[in-house]
């Protein structure tokens, strides 16, 4: 905790005011769950995660304390303004795992429930109360994007592309592409058959087709 005071006594040195160009967020130096009489200080965003970071740390094997500094600090790390690092990120999963692992209250169920109350179409589910401004065109686009992202729209340069996988028919037609769902795609093959063939059966004709790991130029 000698941190922790050491932050709250520079912050009192300030003085610090609303109103002077800077974002502050109210700060209670005895959390309020402690029912105890306690000034709030401003305090600067980042200040205000690295202080309920070691209130849960300090706290969150406390009998009483324990689950509601958790939860604060929850709060503070995923209130949706909050930008984090990759390292806070990663401290906050870390700290915040002993909660996330204990058995819930109902009165908790309930709350998480108000927390992620929004639609019950899942492409416009709506967390924390906040509500969505996004179209349901806008949702659409942005679910055909992540699907062409995954599936290959650039073919062998798609970012899900682990091939290239090659498919030629009895005919004599053939259909390359860079990954197994750009390949069902093209040859109306299902995905699993693919998948399933290639490991088990590379190269042998059969049903009409065979596969091959990589761009193959001979005829059936």
């Amino acid at each position: 905790m000698k941190q922790y005071f050491k932050i709250i006594r520079q912050v009192l040195q300030e003085g610090r005011e609303k109103g002077q160009g800077t974002y502050y967020e109210a700060h209670h130096i005895i959390p309020k769950s402690f029912n105890k009489k306690s000034i709030t200080i401003l305090l600067t965003p980042e200040e205000h995660y690295t202080v309920h970071k070691i209130l849960a740390e300090y706290w969150k094997h406390h009998s009483v304390y324990g689950r509601k500094m958790l939860w604060a600090f929850h709060r503070i790390s995923y209130d949706g303004k909050r930008q984090l690092t990759e390292e806070q990120y990663g401290d906050a999963r870390r700290i915040l795992q002993d909660l996330w692992k204990r058995k819930k209250t109902e009165e908790h169920r309930k709350n998480i429930g108000i927390a992620q109350k929004g639609n019950t179409n899942n492409s416009s589910r709506v967390f924390k109360g906040m509500k969505s401004d996004i179209s349901e065109e806008g949702r659409q686009k942005l679910a055909q994007a992540r699907k062409e992202d995954q599936t290959g729209r650039t073919g062998l340069q798609a970012k899900a592309a682990k091939g290239p996988y090659t498919v030629i028919f009895e005919s004599g037609q053939k259909h390359t592409a860079g990954s197994y769902p750009e390949l069902s795609k093209l040859t109306g093959i299902a995905y699993s058959t693919l998948q399933c063939r290639l490991k088990h059966k590379e190269g042998i004709a059969e049903r009409g087709w065979k596969i091959y790991k990589g761009e193959q130029a001979l005829l059936f």
